[in-house]
């Protein structure tokens, strides 16, 4: 008998071999050589001494359910098999012992002991002999993680002599696990959601089963698998979902055209079509001025203050739509925000088909492939010759979507396959990003074709009356009323009244804003605080280091502004602390925890006053946000919690969308035990629900403070039960009190138009003056009794009379501009 190794060596002999340039008319056999090879006999199976007569090698059990090896005399059950086998093999499947199945590990996921079988019972079974072996955690190619399986450390070492990989692997993984922290409450080798049905996208009949294509929750399209009904028994509802969206297929026309009843618009109460409770009167007003702009063609932005559901009021809208057959639906939005309109879609409108589009370029394959239309039915009838419009009429009619959700990086992308699609309703979300009318964003989304426009933002001005010209230009391209070089010949002196009034008549009909103080009565109040902190003593040094440094700089007065950004940007950082400087951190690890911690405190100002107050704020049983510009300066404060040894939650841009929901989630979970949540101040201030905290601290500032207001209103929105204390840390006598300055001096015109400023960005004689600010007293004589008298301390009574949410009454809740010392 020859042994296996020669007979997968003559099977790979008789293999033909192709060329790169072979075509198809090579791969056919002449007759002589296809006769000689029918002569040839099978090769014969190696006998296996130990093959169990009719019965699976691996459970023992003998049914007619049974596979055959082609290669040796082993048979086993389907189920028996690592992985498991879905289907039924051909005739040349061979088994894991003659070829091993290693080779087809995705990843190894854990390792532990675990108790084995033994001299052919159960380790597991009372009375049985314990017998505990290294075993890994294995997920296997093209297999979900429902079907991940323990495979022994023996068994990979087994199967390393051949292939001297699998070693590498395991060295690889243990590399890994040592540096992962495995005792974290929250650590588990496969999150729950991996094996939750998100969705089917796809089924197909596979022998006496039907299988479903899968999309688990929290992982893309491109690990999407096919699975049969028998293993997501459990998700019946799902089955029952995609049947149901399949039964659309023949979509019904609109039942009223625009010009139709108007009855849709007296919406006294949260109408029935919404699944997610009762929407607000004031958000019962938006939907209805949504309604009523869509009726009459009028193009709109809903500019409700942050934290008033704007995303609620345009589900609803959309909602009201689908119970029209008015669809497909564009929703374009940060990345960051998408899950969160995912969410709220299946809160409040589950009857509406919703699909995320964004992710690698495999996972937007995937989408388009199984997402975007019904297959083509087939039609044995006579074929006409097809028109290019025909087709995309046909092609716009099996859209299968009612709302794509997508992100502005897609728009930029994708443009190609999205821009042919002719959309009902395109919504804006975050929409004053639309401001710069040379933008890729602006040019790409302009041309859509949409018979109708929304845009939502908190912030219809962050800047200046140019821009809120764009956003009304976007909206309506063609009209000569909205169009720039109209608008700039208008109102060339918004400062007058007349021109005021003017323009505010012509915006009424295209922009609802509100105020939470107007519409939320029961909103408990807010209160922000400026906390002003003293540089230490190594700051100071440092301070006085970088003016000397740049003293030519800024004698000049007028030098590269460049250069006095840079200055600007060194200054900053200080402010917040020390080891924000390349090299001030010292490079040797602290000999203990409480080393560690004096070191980060005493270095900074700002920290050592921020101990202080998360200290009570921790024994009162407050919850706190924490925002900073920097991520250096949340990678510090992460250490200072670390020490403290306080749980906590961190979202900054490098935290992709799904692992952001999941930390926002653990946050705001019900008895969730953390204490606070690190954000920075751009990725952590849009669209996202953090009402379950009741602090919020602005660690250091941004240039643009309705950046600012975004984070606050994180906290300060529907759902907060609680008062709301604001702080604000400003470093005295620095860069950071004059930058609040002049902000201050530039927010004087608010409410001019609708509710924010007219302002400039900041100029190099601004810029100059921003750095000079504090340096006289900085390099005074620090024994100077008047800078002693200037300077500020908190004892523990000035902390507890900050901390007091007492001094919050109802008078003092105003809104977000009318509050800030801005």
């Amino acid at each position: 008998m020859s042994s296996l190794v020669e007979r997968l060596r003559v099977r790979s002999e008789n293999k033909p071999r192709y060329n790169i340039d072979d075509s198809d008319d090579d791969l056919f056999v002449p007759l002589a050589t296809s006769k000689r090879k029918q002569e040839e006999k099978p090769p014969e199976k190696i006998v296996r001494d130990d093959a169990k007569e009719d019965a699976c090698q691996l459970c023992g059990e003998k049914n007619d359910n049974l596979i055959s090896c082609g290669t040796c005399t082993y048979v086993f059950h389907r189920k028996c098999l690592v992985p498991p086998l879905k289907i039924t093999p051909d005739d040349k499947w061979s088994c894991p012992e003659c070829v091993s199945p290693l080779t087809e590990v995705e990843k190894i996921l854990d390792c532990e002991m675990r108790p084995v079988v033994k001299d052919g019972i159960d380790s597991s079974q009372p009375g049985s002999k314990q017998a505990y072996v290294k075993q890994y955690l294995v997920k296997w190619k093209g297999l979900s993680y429902l079907h991940c399986t323990w495979v022994t450390e023996n068994e990979f070492l087994k199967a390393s002599k051949a292939h001297p990989r699998l070693k590498t692997r395991l060295n690889n993984f243990h590399r890994q696990m040592d540096s992962m922290d495995k005792s974290d409450d929250d650590w588990v080798a496969i999150r729950p959601e991996w094996t939750t049905v998100d969705r089917i996208i796809a089924s197909r009949k596979a022998g006496d089963e039907r299988e479903y294509l899968v999309k688990w929750k929290e992982l893309p399209y491109d690990e999407c698998t096919w699975e049969v009904e028998s293993d997501i028994s459990a998700f019946q509802s799902q089955i029952e979902r995609f049947n149901m969206i399949q039964s659309r297929r023949h979509k019904k026309p609109p039942i009223k055209s625009k010009n139709g009843n108007r009855d849709t618009l007296s919406y006294e109460q949260s109408p029935e079509f919404l699944s997610g409770g009762s929407l607000h009167p004031y958000q019962l007003e938006g939907l209805k001025f949504l309604r009523y702009s869509w009726l009459k063609d009028n193009r709109v932005i809903l500019a409700d203050e942050m934290g008033l559901g704007k995303t609620i009021q345009s589900i609803a809208f959309l909602a009201s739509l689908f119970e029209e057959n008015v669809t497909p639906h564009l929703v374009v939005a940060p990345l960051s925000t998408l899950r969160n309109w995912e969410r709220e879609f299946a809160t409040w409108a589950p009857q509406m088909n919703v699909v995320m589009y964004f992710g690698t370029a495999q996972a937007r394959e995937a989408i388009r492939k199984y997402e975007f239309y019904f297959p083509k039915e087939k039609s044995h009838k006579f074929k006409k010759k097809k028109t290019v419009q025909g087709s995309s009429q046909k092609k716009q009619s099996r859209i299968k979507f009612d709302v794509l959700l997508t992100s502005y990086e897609m728009i930029n992308m994708d443009s190609a396959v999205l821009k042919p699609i002719r959309w009902e309703c395109l919504i804006v979300d975050e929409g004053h990003r639309l401001k710069n009318k040379d933008s890729k964003l602006f040019s790409q989304l302009r041309d859509y074709s949409t018979n109708h426009r929304v845009l939502l933002t908190g912030t219809p001005l962050q800047n200046n009356l140019d821009e809120l010209f764009m956003l009304m230009h976007f909206l309506d391209d063609k009209s000569v009323i909205w169009s720039i070089e109209h608008l700039k010949q208008e109102f060339t002196d918004i400062n007058q009244d007349n021109q005021i009034e003017k323009l505010h008549d012509m915006l009424m009909p295209h922009l609802l804003r509100r105020f939470k103080k107007d519409v939320i009565k029961d909103l408990p109040p807010k209160k922000e605080l400026i906390l002003r902190v003293e540089l230490s003593s190594k700051q100071k040094e440092y301070y006085k280091a970088i003016l000397t440094r740049n003293y030519q700089i800024l004698a000049r007065r007028g030098g590269a502004q460049i250069s006095l950004i840079n200055v600007v940007m060194e200054l900053r950082k200080l402010c917040c602390h020390a080891y924000m400087l390349e090299g001030v951190e010292p490079v040797k690890e602290p000999a203990n925890a409480d080393e560690g911690l004096r070191q980060l405190l005493e270095t900074s100002g700002k920290m050592h006053l921020l101990d202080k107050m998360m200290v009570k704020l921790k024994e009162q049983g407050h919850r706190v946000l924490i925002y900073s510009q920097f991520q250096h300066m949340l990678d510090l404060l992460e250490d200072y919690l670390s020490y403290k040894k306080w749980s906590y939650e961190r979202i900054d841009g490098k935290i992709g969308g799904a692992e952001r929901q999941i930390r926002i989630d653990r946050f705001n979970a019900k008895n969730s035990t953390r204490f606070c949540f690190l954000l920075s101040t751009r990725a952590g201030g849009l669209g996202i629900n953090l009402a379950t905290a009741d602090t919020v601290i602005i660690y250091d500032s941004d240039w643009n403070p309705h950046a600012d207001l975004q984070a606050m209103a994180r906290a300060h929105r529907l759902g907060q039960t609680s008062k709301v204390m604001i702080y604000r840390l400003i470093t005295r006598g620095t860069i950071e009190e004059r930058m609040m300055q002049l902000t201050k001096k530039k927010m004087i015109l608010e409410h001019l138009v609708v509710g924010r400023l007219k302002a400039q960005g900041v100029n190099q004689e601004e810029l100059d003056d921003i750095i000079r600010y504090g340096s006289k007293e900085l390099f005074a004589d620090e024994n100077d009794e008047a800078g002693k008298a200037r300077q500020i301390h908190y004892d523990d009574a000035a902390i507890d009379r900050l901390l007091d949410r007492d001094q919050i009454d109802d008078e003092e809740t105003l809104d977000d501009e009318e509050e800030s010392d801005f």
